[in-house]
This record gives structure tokens, C-alpha cells and sequence, in this order.
């Protein structure tokens, strides 16, 4: 056989070994059977993922959940076992996650490297939120909760958002609800194109995903509050009574500044004495609290 021949069945040997190496990869792949979907396959913003700072979409847990899976391949069937940890892992068929349909990879380290098993998940995006119960301290006070700056405004050195629940709509219609802190995602801000905060009373911000949602608080200057006005209006009626007898029987909570306001009768509790102390106030039956 002479050279040139001897070339062209080499190379003719060499591309057989090719195509059939391709085949076999892709054969391979395609062998991967989903016997059982992740119980999971629809994840909601902010609960499952959110947007990092680049804009890139990233799981809150670090990874997908894909428990319940079960795939087989070439007869070999495996289910997804947490104590068995990395034995399956998920990855974007496209390289990132996007809002939306997405196909999912699942990989399995009993499996060869090259294989891998695809199925359809769905990343829906926060639509709106409404508060459905403000931080439980909503009363802020001077030197404690908050700062008065030079010029006369209000300059924050804590916010405490424990007892901030939220009512989240997403684009798929569906409802859910979060809280803080078990939802650390959760902030706030002050209102837009506003470049000061005044003592007094105003609005704030209840902030997720990019969705905000508004709530009162009282920024209370040092000494401007009396004992028995639990709502902070320097004004001592009727109206804190009630509050401080609602308080005494758990129809509401009062925040921690205005259960100090509450305990007019100094013995450490808030009771029916503290608020009957304040109507008797209120009325003039007694000169002071």
C-alpha cells in the first residue's frame, strides 16, 4: 500500500472513531431517564432566589433544591439522598438562570461526568408586596433608636424590623408570606426624591425584591413623651386607656417604648390598674400619673 493511500484510510479510520465517539455522548446523555421529578420545580424570588449584585440570578440557599429526584441510567437507578451530598447538583442548561422557564441539568456523581438529566423549572419574579403587620417598634426614641443631627433631622442608628410580616404577590398570581428575621431579605428605606427625616410622625418603607410597601413611625424627640400616651400624640385620653387595656388583654401589642409609657402604676406590669389610672387622668379625677 502506498503512501497516499495508506493516509486515506488512516484518515478515513480516525473520523469512524470520532463520529462514533460523538454518538456515544450523546447516547449516553440521552439514556438518562427522569424516573421522578424534584417534588420542587417552580421557585419564588426571594424565598428560593433573588438577583446578586450583578443581576445574575443565584439560589438563597446556595443551590436549587432537587429533593425527590430519582433518575436511572443504563438500568441504574438513584434517588437524591441529602445525607449523601453531592450525590446529585443542578446546573442551567443555558449557563445562568433567568426569570421564567428555565431547563435544568441534574448531574449524578454515580453517573460517568458527561451525562445528565433535563427538566423544566420555572423562576417566578416578585409583582407587589403589601405589609400585613409593621415592626412591632414603630415608636422610636431619641438617643436610643435614633439620632437628632445639627441640623435639626433625624439621623438613623438602628431599625428593628422584628414582627415585619408581608403579603407577596408574584406574576404567577400566587401568594406567599414572609417575615423578619426568619426572611433576612427583608429592609427598609425612606421615601423617595426625600433627603431628610423629620422627628415626628412619618412614613417608611417595608422593602423586598425592589417592591416597597408603606408604614408609620414616630420619631419621638427626648423628653417629649408623657406617661400614659401610648401613641405618642403628647396628649394623655381615652384613646391611650383603651389601647393600654387592649394591651392588658392581648388584643394588641405595644411596642416596647410605649409599654414603658403604659406602666403608669410603676410595679413592672401593665394591667385594668394602669388603664383606669389613665381614664381618671384623662378626665381630671386624678392631678398626675
Amino acid at each position: 500500500m502506498n503512501k497516499t493511500k495508506f493516509r486515506s484510510v488512516l484518515c478515513v479510520i480516525l473520523s469512524c472513531v470520532i463520529l462514533f465517539s460523538c454518538f456515544g455522548i450523546v447516547a449516553s446523555a440521552a439514556n438518562v431517564t427522569v424516573v421522578k421529578k424534584p417534588s420542587q420545580t417552580t421557585f419564588y424570588q426571594g424565598i428560593d432566589w433573588a438577583y446578586n449584585k450583578s443581576g445574575k440570578i443565584s439560589a438563597v440557599s446556595g443551590d436549587f433544591d432537587i429533593s425527590g429526584t430519582v433518575l436511572s441510567y443504563n438500568s441504574k437507578q438513584v434517588s437524591y439522598a441529602v445525607e449523601k451530598w453531592p450525590n446529585m447538583y443542578s446546573k442551567s442548561d443555558s449557563g445562568s438562570w433567568q426569570a421564567g422557564k428555565n431547563t435544568m441539568r441534574i448531574y449524578c456523581d454515580e453517573f460517568p461526568s458527561n451525562v445528565y438529566a433535563t427538566v423544566q423549572v420555572n423562576l417566578i419574579e416578585v409583582e407587589s408586596i403589601t405589609i400585613v403587620s409593621p415592626p412591632q417598634k414603630t415608636n422610636l426614641m431619641q438617643d436610643t433608636d435614633w439620632e437628632l443631627s445639627g441640623l435639626g433631622d433625624v439621623e438613623f442608628t438602628t431599625f428593628d424590623l422584628t414582627g415585619t410580616k408581608l403579603s407577596v404577590k408574584y406574576t404567577d398570581g400566587s401568594t406567599k408570606f414572609v417575615s423578619y428575621p426568619d426572611n433576612k431579605l427583608i429592609g427598609w428605606a425612606v421615601p423617595q426624591n426625600v433627603d431628610s427625616v423629620k422627628p415626628g410622625e412619618t412614613t417608611l418603607y417595608a422593602t423586598f425584591c425592589g417592591k416597597r410597601a408603606p408604614f408609620k413611625v414616630n420619631f419621638i424627640l427626648k423628653g417629649a413623651s408623657i406617661p400614659g400616651d401610648v401613641n405618642f400624640d403628647l396628649k394623655v385620653n381615652s384613646q391611650d386607656a383603651l389601647s393600654i387595656l387592649q394591651h392588658s388583654v392581648k388584643i394588641i401589642t405595644l411596642d416596647s417604648t410605649a409599654q414603658k409609657q403604659a406602666d403608669v402604676s410603676k410595679d413592672g406590669k401593665i394591667n385594668s390598674q394602669d388603664a383606669l389610672m389613665v381614664l381618671q387622668y384623662s378626665v381630671g379625677l386624678v392631678p398626675a400619673l
